[in-house]
């Protein structure tokens, strides 16, 4: 065991490094983005490469260190991402970054990982290369993920704007924000667009992720109940809800969720899971009944997930799901 904690140390910042060097931004001239005045840190923007799950399963805590707990449970950590169980990490599951993609890039000349060889034969204008989805110096356009991500949410009314301002200054602060942004809007977008009138969350933390809910709810004349076993963030939650004008559509629900959402009885427009991951399959087991026919699940980290949710959502005729590069599983239960 003692090998494989050191192998999986040495991998980890092995990885690191080269992921480091390889990830800096390449300078180019570009605008000053909109800043939200007095605006708490957001996440960072163009040229952002996000943490791979290979290294997020490691650092436990998220505090971009290793402890030595950490590392001596590195292996386990590791193992929680062999979603096929096959005993052995493909860079898929690894989520690594860089590297040139199984069927290679687009361009680049002969050989399998380029632009397959003209036919025998006088020379054929082949035209342009097709564009990769992510781009980067001398391979085209592409696409930056950060690009996609165009400025600020506008409020369209007073309520909104009081919960974009409560989100701006969180009790709690950044480190218990636990999506992005993008995905804030994503769980925003997608509750709205179903017209949710009862969503459920697991994994409460300070609120940030209900904020966006609550938001939607506000448009739909729906209300949340949000799962979280820890005192204080449910103190935090609570003071973020009350400052953002949303309390009264939000019900936080203490103590351990997997009891607790045993007492849930009515339909379920949508539910969000994020909370302990090795949990999901339970979660799933018990409030796929409730999720109405229509009714989304979200399930969060997917890419971090172990093989028993990820089969359930994936071998089950009446679910439908997709998987999102933020790191979304979508799971529709089909009408």
């Amino acid at each position: 065991m003692r090998y494989w904690t050191l192998a999986a140390a040495g991998l980890a910042a092995s990885v690191w490094l080269a992921y480091s060097t390889l990830a800096q931004p390449q300078p180019e001239p570009r605008g000053e983005p909109p800043v939200r005045p007095n605006a708490s840190p957001g996440y960072p923007g163009p040229g952002f490469v996000p943490i791979p799950p290979f290294l997020r399963a490691l650092d436990a805590n998220g505090d971009g260190e290793l402890s030595a707990a950490e590392i001596d449970n590195a292996p386990k950590a590791l193992r929680s991402l062999d979603r096929n169980g096959d005993g052995r990490l493909t860079r898929e599951e690894m989520g690594i970054p860089f590297g040139p993609p199984r069927d290679g890039f687009p361009g680049g000349g002969p050989g399998p990982m380029g632009r397959p060889e003209p036919p025998a034969g006088p020379p054929q204008d082949m035209g342009a290369p097709p564009r990769g989805m992510f781009g980067g110096p001398g391979r085209g356009p592409g696409r930056d993920f950060g690009s996609t991500y165009v400025g600020e949410p506008l409020a369209k009314n007073d309520a909104e704007k009081k919960i974009l301002d409560t989100m701006a200054n969180m009790v709690g602060g950044r480190n218990l924000q636990n999506v992005p942004p993008s995905d804030g809007r994503l769980l925003r977008l997608l509750t709205e667009a179903i017209g949710a009138k009862n969503v459920v969350e697991i994994g409460t933390s300070n609120g940030y992720s209900a904020l966006w809910i609550s938001m939607a709810l506000k448009s739909t004349g729906g209300k949340l109940t949000t799962f979280e076993i820890d005192p204080e963030r449910i103190r935090m939650a609570r003071e973020n809800f009350r400052r953002a004008g949303v309390d009264q559509i939000v019900t936080v629900v203490e103590g351990d969720a997997h009891e607790q959402v045993t007492k849930l009885k009515d339909p379920i427009d949508l539910l969000f899971i994020d909370a302990d991951k090795e949990g999901y399959a339970d979660y799933l087991k018990k409030l796929l009944p409730l999720v109405r026919p229509g009714g989304l699940i979200l399930a969060h980290n997917f890419d971090m997930l172990g093989q028993d949710y990820v089969r359930a959502v994936t071998t089950n005729p009446n679910l439908e799901t997709i998987y999102l590069p933020s790191s979304f599983g979508v799971t529709l239960k089909k009408r």
